[in-house]
């Protein structure tokens, strides 16, 4: 009989690289299922000192040890006792302040590794049943009574757990609905934690509320010990209420109350009020700009060496109708109506799976020949031929001066009307050449004249008055929206230009693992940018430990506040 080759996984300890001296140097947190260190990074920003995280995947930990080399931490299965690589929960080291992003909802990753098997994405792949086999997993919410477990051990003075809002429901099903528990098993959870002698708190939380260019709505239990003070967790941002006219705290209220599925979604469940009026008030939001990386088109679908699949392409063609005005729309690979995105907006929530691309009208956004690849705006254009192979292109028509490529800021702006904005169309540096028109044929370009481009540029009022106004060209990311209306989009309306444009003229590609990083909260590299967020490996695992991973801004705010019981004094404004 062959010796057999399969390996048997252990638990792993790996030390700290530095030892502390004492324990009550600072306050000190355990993280439980820690994976990129999502709610480390973001407890940390707080001002609490993570000392050992856990997690079943070992890339997950290296990469979080790389970031985190001061804590200890454990590879290995902290839930099921019978797995060779299990270790006890209650054997972890005690602290002032327990952390874990449980999981509530294992979804299926078939898709995903037969995708990345066969080099493709979720996009070339066409499973009509995928949403059928997305089930719950008995298992994966047993990982929240890991936490039962320790604080039953060591009863840490704070708890903070994170999860998908549907935790709510947690329990054997609702009869008809296999997929819809009655949320008995979630009640006995919570009153283990009352018993043990823990206040608690839900908090509904969307990640793009706290500066990230993600619409990710978490559920956030926090727990304190009955003879701390109670937390002040109650999110008030501020928002402007236009019926007072005035900036206000808004105040987090429910629309519809906490349905049997448990999912809660802003907009949908809950939303803010303004506290004088009570009417629906929108607070300052981060849009998906802040996260895309505009110097890649992609490839043009017409020149694609394998064609998307037609359930693809209708649904590029349903997310280009209906943002037609904006030169790029993040695209979903399921077929969910709505999730699809414009830049002005938040990105849809990032999970383990690269399901997300960039479809671009590069008519709009770059000019582009019919035998290569696209350019981005602030790129020389390709050489003209006598054919129309050249893009829409908008110009700045400045009588007193050169026009404005789209690397820089408008001009001042005087008194008398110096500033022209052409719908569509070409300026070169030259005087006594006039404008073309998009319908009209291309000038005969020169070397000395580069035709000058203004793509939709924006521009934010600010300054003391808030009159003066700061210009910024598209390749800029746009900052956190504010409460005010003090940014504007100088935009064009594509909407007859495009009616004729074929979507095989249109650049389509998946979005890069470090813009799913960033739009994710973690500040990794980018072009031209060095992050301090370290990480490695393959696109698909790191956009797994991306998708997975805590917003670490929310967990900074909420952190902040649970801080502020032990230490007033770093009381989070």
């Amino acid at each position: 009989m062959g010796k057999s080759t399969t390996i048997r996984r252990t638990a792993t300890h790996r030390p700290a690289t530095k030892r502390r001296r004492f324990r009550h140097d600072e306050l000190i947190a355990v993280d439980l299922f820690s994976g990129f260190g999502g709610l480390t990074r973001g407890i940390e920003m707080a001002g609490f000192t993570t000392i050992m995280a856990a997690n079943h995947n070992a890339y997950k930990v290296e990469v979080h040890e790389a970031n985190h080399p001061n804590a200890e931490h454990w590879i290995a299965d902290l839930v099921d006792p019978a797995a060779a690589d299990y270790h006890s929960a209650r054997d972890l080291p005690a602290a002032d302040l327990l952390v874990a992003g449980v999981s509530c909802v294992n979804h299926s990753q078939a898709n995903t590794q037969k995708a990345y098997e066969q080099r493709m994405s979720l996009f070339d792949l066409d499973d009509p049943d995928y949403e059928a086999r997305v089930t719950r997993s008995e298992r994966d919410r047993a990982t929240a009574n890991c936490v039962l477990h320790y604080a039953a051990q060591h009863h840490p003075r704070l708890i903070l757990v994170e999860c998908t809002t549907e935790l709510t429901s947690w329990g054997p099903a609702i009869p008809g609905r296999p997929k819809v528990g009655d949320g008995s098993t979630y009640r006995w959870w919570l009153k283990q934690f009352d018993l043990l002698g823990y206040r608690h708190k839900v908090l509904y939380l969307n990640s793009m509320f706290f500066g990230v260019p993600q619409s990710r709505d978490r559920a956030y239990w926090a727990f304190s010990d009955k003879s701390l003070p109670e937390p002040d967790l109650d999110h008030r941002p501020v928002a402007r209420c236009h019926r007072c006219d005035k900036d206000v705290e808004a105040v987090w209220s429910w629309k519809t109350g906490l349905p049997p599925t448990g999912s809660v979604r802003y907009g949908k469940q809950y939303e803010y009020r303004c506290p004088s009026c009570l009417r629906p008030v929108v607070p300052p939001m981060t849009p998906s700009l802040a996260a895309l990386d505009l110097s890649v088109l992609g490839t043009r679908i017409g020149d694609r060496p394998k064609p998307l699949a037609a359930a693809t392409m209708a649904r590029a063609e349903r997310c280009r109708r209906r943002f037609a005005e904006f030169p790029a729309v993040l695209m979903p690979a399921k077929a969910v109506h709505g999730s699809e995105r414009h830049p002005w907006q938040p990105m849809a929530t990032q999970t383990s799976q690269q399901e997300t691309a960039i479809l671009s009208t590069g008519t709009v956004i770059a000019a582009h020949r019919h035998n290569g690849d696209g350019q981005h705006i602030t790129l020389p254009m390709d050489t003209v031929t006598t054919t129309h192979e050249k893009a829409i292109l908008l110009a700045v028509n400045n009588f007193q001066g050169g026009p404005r490529g789209a690397h820089e800021p408008l001009p001042t702006q005087g008194g008398s009307e110096t500033l022209g904005l052409l719908s569509a169309g070409v300026v070169p540096y030259r005087k006594n050449t006039l404008p073309a028109l998009h319908a009209e044929a291309m000038p005969t370009v020169t070397a000395e004249q580069i035709p000058g481009l203004l793509f939709s540029g924006w521009y934010k009022q600010n300054g003391s008055t808030g009159n003066e106004t700061a210009p910024h060209p598209m390749t800029d990311p746009l900052g956190t929206l504010t409460a005010h209306d003090t940014t504007a989009l100088l935009m064009a309306e594509w909407r007859a230009a495009l009616a004729n444009l074929p979507l095989e003229d249109c650049y389509f590609r998946m979005m890069r693992e470090y813009e799913i990083g960033r739009g994710c909260g973690f500040d990794v590299n980018f072009p031209g940018y060095e992050g301090t967020f370290v990480v490695w490996g393959s696109a698909r695992d790191q956009v797994d430990g991306f998708g997975n991973a805590v917003s670490p801004q929310v967990g900074a705010w909420i952190g902040s506040r649970l801080r502020a019981v032990l230490h007033p004094a770093g009381a989070a404004a």
